[in-house]
């Protein structure tokens, strides 16, 4: 077994090891599961045995999900009667047997027996009520779901060796996660559940590490062919607990000094593209100024001449027209 292991994830585990060690009713899965084909019963009151059976196992301490433990009931209507009340009443009476089952070695770890009775204005709906009466917190219930977890425990504390060689075996095939699903199943609750919780960390680097390779190789193939945007996607999938963490983390700082330094020199073209453009349109601003200047003086060069050709036109103009009037008045004098 590995002797490094990273201190976040093994404090991690082994806090939770140590705080299952004060809660033993931690981490054992106990998955519910009701056949509605079974057809002894309707299925609205197969749906409420379902609910049941999920209430019972969480509220007696155990995980409601996948594992090899089952906690399964098999219900019977063992007779109906109504009421001569008007309207009248049904009765029912409901046999439920309770079963803890391992699921792999098809081994029945613990049964347990309700004979129950609902009322209902129908058949249907005195079943749905006969269910309902199962009590998940009595003592009754209470007491059997200790002898189980007891039996599981004592299971799982038998088969501790072979399931650590079995993790261990599809360790060393590089099937990581399926090692990690068998050890995943151990009750935290047992006392060498802290030996567990190491080999999970070590099997888990192992694959965080197979994977961190596989980034690593790939991403070198891009900075091969200059691709260091994908690089640098792919880059930062490594998993910060992964012993290559560092050399990819290296890689991103090489790859970001490519891309500043190409970004940069992008930049200086794109400044110097610019300052162009911009000496360009000054000059031609300039040059549009001093053409305008040009268009003006000589504009104004003709208006002189104009000015001056139209007082001379407009003084024989005025001789002229004097010369009229003159003329006009002798005439009339």
């Amino acid at each position: 077994m590995k002797t490094r292991i990273f201190p976040f994830i093994a404090a991690l585990l082994l806090t939770t090891a140590a705080t299952a060690q004060q809660q033993p009713e931690s981490r054992i899965a106990l998955t519910p599961y009701v056949e509605y084909g079974l057809n002894r019963i309707p299925d609205t009151a197969s749906g409420a045995l379902e609910r049941k059976l999920t209430s019972l196992a969480t509220a007696n301490g155990f995980a409601a999900v996948d594992g090899d433990f089952l906690l399964t009931a098999v219900p019977a209507v063992v007779g109906t009667s109504s009421t001569p009340t008007a309207p009248p009443q049904f009765v029912a009476e409901v046999e439920v047997a309770l079963f803890v089952v391992n699921i792999p070695e098809r081994i029945i770890v613990d049964q347990k027996v309700y004979t129950l009775k609902g009322v209902g204005p129908s058949e249907q709906r005195a079943v749905v009520n006969a269910v309902g009466q199962i009590n998940v917190r009595s003592t009754d219930t209470r007491l059997f779901m200790e002898n189980v977890r007891t039996k599981l425990l004592d299971y799982y504390a038998g088969r501790l060796p072979s399931l650590i060689a079995e993790a261990q075996s599809l360790a060393r095939m590089t099937r990581y996660e399926e090692a990690l699903a068998v050890l995943s199943a151990v009750p935290e609750s047992l006392e060498e559940y802290p030996q567990v919780a190491e080999l999970m960390v070590d099997i888990y680097t192992d694959c965080i590490d197979r994977d961190a390779k596989k980034i690593i190789a790939e991403t070198k193939a891009m900075l091969a062919e200059g691709n260091y945007s994908d690089a640098l996607k792919e880059l930062v999938r490594v998993d910060p607990n992964s012993t290559l963490f560092a050399e990819a983390d290296a890689m991103i700082a090489g790859i970001r000094t490519k891309i500043e330094a190409e970004r940069e020199a992008e930049l200086q073209r794109e400044l110097e593209r610019y300052e162009a453009e911009r000496a360009r349109a000054a000059q031609a601003y300039e040059d549009g100024v001093e053409l305008e200047k040009m268009k003006l003086k000589a504009s104004r060069d003709i208006a002189a001449k104009m000015a001056a050709s139209a007082s001379q036109e407009d003084a024989t103009a005025e001789e002229k027209s004097r010369d009229v009037v003159k003329w006009l008045l002798g005439n009339l004098i």
